[in-house]
C-alpha cells in the first residue's frame, strides 16, 4: 500500500478505535503509526525502542504530532531506549529535550538482553507491537485495552530496570 493510502487507514483506524489490528513492515508506515498514537493520546504516551531510529521517530509529521501532545501540561511521553545512540541534532530530541513532559531512560544492558521485543502505547487502549526488536515488522491496533494495558504493565516493569536520563544533555 502506498504511504498515502496506508496514512488514510492509519488515521481512519485511530479515529474508530474499534480494536481492529493493521500490521506494518518499513520504517515510514512504523512512523505513521507512532504519528497516530501522539494523535490519538489524551495522557500518555510510552515507547520501548532500541535507539529512536531517526527513520521512524525523526520523521516531520510524527515530531509535529509529538510536539503537539506535549503541548498539554499535563501529558508524559515516556520513552526507554536500550542504547543511548541519540544527540541533540535528533529531530525529536531537538525539539522535546527541554519539555518538562518527556522523560527519556536507559534500559540495564543486562536486562535488555532479556526482552526481544519493542512497542509503544499511548494511554490504555492504542499500541505498537514489534514481536523482533531487529525488524519493523509490527503490529497495531486503537481501541484495544486488554493488550495495552498488558503491554503498560510491561511498560512498568522495564521502567523499573532503567535509569532516567537528563535529556537537556543531549542538547550539548
Amino acid at each position: 500500500m502506498e504511504i498515502k493510502a496506508y496514512r488514510e487507514h492509519i488515521k481512519r483506524l485511530a479515529s474508530e478505535r474499534t480494536g481492529e489490528t493493521v500490521f506494518n513492515g518499513s520504517a515510514d508506515h512504523a512512523a505513521v503509526i507512532v504519528e497516530n498514537l501522539f494523535a490519538s493520546a489524551q495522557s500518555c504516551v510510552r515507547i520501548l525502542t532500541g535507539d529512536l531510529n531517526a527513520r521512524v521517530y525523526g520523521a516531520t509529521p510524527l515530531v509535529h504530532r509529538a510536539r503537539q501532545f506535549l503541548g498539554h501540561s499535563d501529558h508524559k511521553l515516556q520513552v526507554v531506549v536500550e542504547e543511548l545512540n541519540v544527540s541533540g541534532s535528533h529531530p525529536l530530541i531537538e525539539e522535546l529535550a527541554d519539555e518538562p513532559g518527556f522523560e527519556m531512560y536507559l534500559l540495564d544492558s543486562d536486562f535488555s538482553k532479556q526482552v526481544a521485543f519493542h512497542f509503544a502505547t499511548a494511554d490504555a487502549d492504542c499500541f505498537r507491537f514489534e514481536r523482533e526488536k531487529n525488524s519493523h515488522a509490527a503490529v497495531a491496533a486503537f481501541g484495544d485495552a486488554e493488550t495495552t494495558q498488558h503491554l503498560n504493565d510491561l511498560f512498568t516493569v522495564i521502567l523499573s530496570h532503567s535509569q532516567k536520563v537528563d535529556t537537556s544533555e543531549l542538547l550539548n
